[in-house]
């Protein structure tokens, strides 16, 4: 594959990436703030709390972060120290390509971490302690989008060149 192409693909990828992970992030944002107002609301005027908010708005915190972190590694908005290569500009290349690799490296691990505890939890049935809510598919969703910060941090190593400031899209 000649590299216009294969930069081309990992664009659209990368596009896939954003038009499916931005939304969903900004829904959990959305569905936690309105059950955290509602859940404040039903406690001080009808004193009924919603039974088991503060564990969904856990599970929904985690997912909102998770589904924003290959928004993150492709807009190059991780927090970086610059001082090496303003040192040496001649390393900048080389610091950019290892810690694209250790970044997609370490997600993918984290990936196949979470996906066997995520297997483990399923297998014990674990549920929250007052919702009752089970732990495997909140878990397994965290494993995929793992998973898929991982290619993320290899689209942007391959996408972004060394000394790129954050992208504005």
């Amino acid at each position: 594959m000649r590299p216009a192409p294969l930069r081309q693909a990992l664009g659209v990828t990368a596009s896939l990436i954003r038009r499916v992970l931005a939304p969903v992030a900004a829904l959990m944002m959305f569905v936690i703030m309105a059950l955290m107002v509602a859940d404040v609301a039903g406690r001080y005027l009808f004193n009924a709390p919603i039974r088991g908010a503060y564990e969904i708005i856990e599970f929904l915190m985690c997912l909102m972060i998770l589904s924003a972190l290959p928004l993150v590694s492709l807009q190059g908005r991780h927090v970086e120290a610059s001082l090496v290569a303003d040192l040496v500009p001649r390393a900048a290349t080389l610091l950019h390509w290892l810690a694209g690799l250790m970044a997609a490296g370490l997600f993918a691990l984290l990936a196949m971490l979470l996906w066997n505890y995520a297997a483990q939890l399923d297998r014990q049935n674990a549920q929250s302690l007052f919702g009752g809510i089970p732990h495997a598919p909140f878990a397994t969703f965290m494993a995929v989008l793992f998973g898929v910060a991982a290619i993320a941090a290899l689209i942007a190593m391959v996408i972004r060149k060394p000394g790129d400031g954050p992208a504005v899209e």
